[in-house]
């Protein structure tokens, strides 16, 4: 696989927010690389990318739950802010996302949403700093950014 077709998947809640100077220097790196860095997340995508602007983390994609089914009018929105998605289409937006735009790599927090993946998804432990896919891949997310990235790049035919 060349490096320009590697994919990676990055939450915001949870990943990058438990540790966003890691992730800005992950992130630079992998842009360098000629890697795509999609941010998936709940959103909403203008509250995630000011975040994102504040802590100087560069992606090349950003893919919020919340604005996907807005658009498609498929968000209850209520008064007070709140809103609701159907709880099927809200866990599965994010494997269907990354199977339609072939993420080589989702790095996430959350139990749930890996049941829905088909695509590789690696499964972030924030008080450990590593993640781990279903076949034992790991990647540790303590060590510097660049050791995660050349750890990624070595093994993503194996992902």
């Amino acid at each position: 696989m060349c490096a320009s077709a590697i994919k990676i998947g990055l939450d915001f809640h949870g990943v990058i927010t438990d540790n966003p100077d890691y992730f800005r220097d992950f992130s630079r790196g992998a842009i360098s690389r000629g890697w795509e860095v999609h941010i998936i997340t709940g959103g909403p995508s203008a509250k995630v990318a000011s975040q994102l602007r504040e802590w100087r983390i560069p992606y090349t994609h950003l893919f919020a739950i919340f604005d996907f089914y807005k658009r498609k009018g498929q968000a209850e929105i209520y008064a007070n802010g709140e809103f609701k998605i159907d709880k099927q289409l809200w866990d599965t937006a994010k494997s269907k996302y990354c199977r339609r735009n072939n993420i080589t790599l989702q790095i996430d927090d959350s139990k749930v949403y890996q049941q829905g993946f088909s695509t590789p998804y690696c499964y972030y432990d924030a008080g450990q700093k590593y993640c781990t896919t279903k076949n034992g891949f790991r990647i540790d997310l303590s060590r510097p950014a660049i050791d995660a990235l050349k750890n990624i790049e070595q093994h993503a035919k194996q992902l």
